[in-house]
């Protein structure tokens, strides 16, 4: 998991009643990274970070760029409107 010394949030993406995808640029070990993670529900009431992604912003056009082609993949299939 990144542990970020600087975040800035780009958007909090509801996944069930007790997870959360949250999307950020992180600053970790002086690199800029993506950072996509699931946030869970903790016994304790707070929001506890797991699973995720994390990779440096030099790869995030081409891993936007695989998104959009699997977005347009499923709109094709009837999977999503």
């Amino acid at each position: 998991m990144v542990s970020a010394t600087q975040s800035d949030l780009v958007a909090v993406v509801p996944k069930n009643k007790t997870e959360e995808i949250r999307v950020s640029i992180d600053l970790f070990n002086g690199c800029r990274v993506f950072n996509a993670r699931i946030f869970y529900d903790a016994e304790d009431g707070t929001k506890r970070p797991g699973k995720g992604i994390a990779f440096k912003v030099d790869k995030l056009e081409e891993f936007v760029k695989a998104a959009i082609d699997a977005l347009e993949l499923a709109m094709a299939k009837g999977y999503v409107k």
